[in-house]
């Protein structure tokens, strides 16, 4: 599924955690791994370095480091990009402090502008642990179904419970009914006429995917894109939220007026992997 994983590694207090989750999951897609380190190369930090990845399980005579010095996340996707990574795992704190956030920390800055498909690891562990819960977010596309078998291959390696695909649709021209007939008891029929349509798509998007052997739901939601999947995922206990990169780069100003990703990126509500 992927061929090359890249970790960005640091020595920060989570590097050991991150480390151990990497090596599960390249044993698990059958990676290679490669390591970037943001910094400049001298022996000592280059041995420091070495014994850290050697002692989380690598074998020492395969550790490939690549280095760069600069803007982290810049560096970061630009060693991917040479490297021709195509998963990308990093560590982010769920909630940052809202300065940080409007500024933008490493992490939040490669999820809104990410080379390859990312992976976001909110609470990595020495002592990793499956994901039991995983929520797709599908619009029916094809795209949809490319995300929704990725999650099929992670949850049979991960003997997951349950797999949640997550639909958010809005009523086209329901503010303008509202206005129109002053009636609050049309707009809920208008709107529950949608959710049937709605729900029957989704049987049907399921039914097409034959998956077997685990548990596969599918839930509609009025409202929102990205903050109704924010607060179902929360709810629903999920540990993994597989979804779409950005199509494009997010700006500055997507902070300020969110929309769809923003409203998982600003508090991410568990882990997230992000399929570009």
């Amino acid at each position: 599924m992927f061929k090359k994983i890249g970790l960005a590694v640091t020595f920060s207090p989570n590097s050991m955690a991150l480390l151990k989750e990497t090596k599960v999951y390249s044993e698990q897609f059958g990676s290679e791994v490669i390591f970037i380190h943001v910094g400049s190369k001298n022996d000592a930090i280059e041995n420091r370095l070495l014994e850290l990845i050697s002692n989380s399980g690598f074998n020492p005579e395969s550790i490939h480091i690549v280095w760069g010095e600069g803007e982290p996340a810049k560096v970061i996707n630009a060693k991917c990009k040479e490297n021709n990574v195509d998963l990308l795992i990093a560590g982010a704190l769920e909630k940052e402090k809202m300065i940080k956030y409007y500024l933008g920390s490493v992490a939040r800055k490669l999820m809104r502008d990410p080379y390859c498909s990312l992976f976001i690891l909110t609470e990595p562990s020495v002592e990793p642990k499956p994901f039991k819960k995983i929520s797709v977010q599908v619009d029916y596309s094809y795209e949809s179904e490319i995300l929704v078998n990725i999650a099929y291959q992670i949850a049979l390696r991960e003997k997951s419970t349950e797999i949640c695909l997550i639909r958010e649709y809005e009523v086209p021209g329901l503010a303008i009914t509202v206005y129109d007939t002053g009636s609050t008891d049309e707009t809920e029929k208008k709107r529950k006429v949608w959710h049937c349509e709605e729900t029957e798509k989704m049987d049907v998007f399921i039914s097409e995917l034959n998956l077997t052997g685990i548990d596969v739901k599918g839930i509609c939601l009025y409202g929102k894109e990205g903050w109704e999947a924010n607060n179902f995922v929360k709810k629903n206990g999920s540990d993994l939220l597989i979804m779409s990169a950005p199509s494009k780069k997010l700006s500055f100003i997507d902070r300020f007026f969110q929309h769809n990703e923003e409203f998982i990126f600003k508090e991410l509500p568990c882990s997230i992997l992000l399929i570009k």
